[in-house]
């Protein structure tokens, strides 16, 4: 379950996950099991079950374990607890409550629920930096998510108990982890997080001190007054995340958003990032497009790439396929007298909106400027031909497009074709739009029947006009239209009960 749970979590203040493998033990000899390695890269796992078997007439037994490579962390937050009181600054439990809650937000992104977090299971890297880990009470919000690997133990294999028989350790746990409500969800860490946010602006000088405080918030749910009377703000914070109803406590996002205080670097970023905006003065922007094309700095990112980016972009050779779907969509679109009209797949926001403005995938170039990709090869079209003012034309066009990722990942490609007629009489050119796409699917599809679907208003108006239904229901019937598939049969006779059963459903 931990192995399965860290190698999808890839974040600053989460414990990183390198490898892990298996080793089987004969006897005094090891033997390393590399089928059942798994890496971050990877997106398939599998572990060999821990057996003991006999081996003949030795008798020798046969163990397998599970090692687990993870990131150093040379301390706890448990550790810095014991010499707080001494060294407590409030800039400084703002930073480390920040790093936690940042942590518990991508943790939850992905699906899963900590269960035990406690100053014990938070660690510190080499530099200082808030580290979640010990993910070994780790919950699926989503259990399809775990493949259902048959080696992955049940939730009641390997669970450790505290004193009080519940998971996790008693002043972090939720109410309803002690109730044992039937569904939990990520609210419980939230619980956990507000003991340890108290323990964070509340220095323990002994361990007795911190037996007896922590046992009154636990059961009655007060704070010490002469704290609660020296920070209100934190006071109310405190009660919120302790709320023993856990939809009244705020969700690791919703802090971030409104209940901490902005980080000090912010402040700073928010000053650089106005003399960007600055037109007069270009030096600090060109400052920093020299800082993010710096080539030591790309190769160093290149050493440490983000997970999305590590899974392989090979993909089978298509190439032959497309190629021929190319050939022939371009054969038929000659056919019908259409001549190409080239799109350029790459160009320079020029500040013109467009419903797709907010969608393109943007680049940014070493000279500073911002390029798009192609989203669509309708829209550049379409302001070519009101540019140039014609009047008739036929154009086709096949090309790729983009669009956005998720995550860091790099932009997915897809490759379109368009045809288009500007200028005729409007019956007629609909009706040759649909026999190109007819003569397309059957050069691609040997079927008697084709499925066509119907999303263009002017048609749908047409087919509402012709069936004889009313002005003020077609509005219903395009919509019922859209989300309909047509059957065009060739045969005649076919075609006419067609439509006639098509005309009964658009009446009724």
């Amino acid at each position: 379950r931990e192995v399965a749970t860290l190698s999808r979590l890839q974040h600053q203040h989460v414990v990183r996950y390198y490898q892990a493998w298996v080793e089987t033990e004969y006897g005094q000899h090891n033997v390393v099991n590399t089928g059942g390695s798994r890496t971050a890269e990877s997106s398939m796992y599998s572990f060999d079950e821990i057996s003991l078997s006999d081996a003949g007439a030795g008798n020798k037994q046969e163990c397998t374990y599970l090692y687990i490579q993870m990131e150093y962390c040379p301390r706890t937050l448990r550790q810095d607890f014991e010499t707080y009181s001494s060294s407590f600054n409030v800039d400084h439990a703002w930073h480390l409550f920040r790093q936690i809650v940042e942590g518990l937000a991508h943790v939850h992104s992905q699906g899963i629920i900590h269960r035990d977090l406690t100053p014990s299971n938070i660690f510190f890297d080499v530099r200082n930096d808030i580290k979640i880990g010990d993910f070994g009470l780790a919950k699926f919000l989503k259990l399809e998510q775990l493949d259902h690997d048959q080696y992955i133990p049940t939730e009641g294999m390997g669970v450790s108990m505290d004193g009080t028989g519940q998971v996790g350790t008693y002043f972090y746990t939720a109410p309803e982890v002690e109730q044992k409500w039937p569904q939990i969800n990520e609210k419980v860490d939230m619980y956990s997080a507000g003991v340890i946010f108290f323990e964070l602006w509340h220095p323990f000088s002994t361990a007795m001190e911190r037996h007896l405080v922590l046992t009154d918030l636990k059961q009655k749910g007060e704070s010490p007054v002469s704290w609660s009377t020296q920070f209100p703000g934190q006071s109310n914070l405190l009660r919120r995340l302790l709320c023993p109803s856990p939809s009244e406590r705020p969700s690791a996002i919703e802090l971030l958003q409104n209940d901490l205080p902005p980080r000090m670097e912010d402040e700073w970023l928010n000053d650089v990032l106005r003399m960007i905006q600055t037109p007069e003065d270009t030096y600090v922007y060109d400052r920093v497009i020299s800082t993010i094309f710096n080539e030591d700095q790309l190769v160093a990112k290149m050493q440490c790439p983000h997970e999305s980016s590590k899974k392989s972009t090979y993909k089978n050779d298509n190439s032959e396929l497309l190629d021929s779907i190319i050939e022939v969509s371009k054969e038929v679109f000659k056919r019908h007298c259409a001549k190409r009209f080239q799109i350029s797949p790459l160009h320079t926001l020029d500040g013109k909106f467009t419903e797709n403005s907010g969608k393109t995938v943007k680049i940014l170039t070493q000279g500073g400027e911002m390029l798009e990709l192609c989203y669509e090869l309708r829209t550049p079209f379409v302001m070519s031909v009101a540019a140039n003012q014609l009047s008739s034309c036929k154009r086709y066009e096949i090309s790729w497009v983009h669009r956005r990722a998720v995550g860091h990942s790099t932009p997915y490609r897809f490759l379109q074709g368009d045809f288009d007629i500007i200028g005729g009489s409007s019956p007629i050119t609909h009706a040759e739009v649909i026999k190109v796409a007819l003569d397309l699917v059957r050069r691609f599809y040997n079927s008697k029947a084709i499925v066509i679907r119907l999303n263009h208003s002017k048609l749908a108006e047409a087919v509402c006009s012709w069936a004889g239904v009313p002005q003020e229901r077609r509005q219903n019937v395009a919509e019922f239209l859209s989300s309909t598939l047509v059957q065009y049969c060739p045969n005649k006779a076919d075609r006419k009960s067609q439509w006639s059963l098509i005309r009964g459903q658009l009446l009724q």
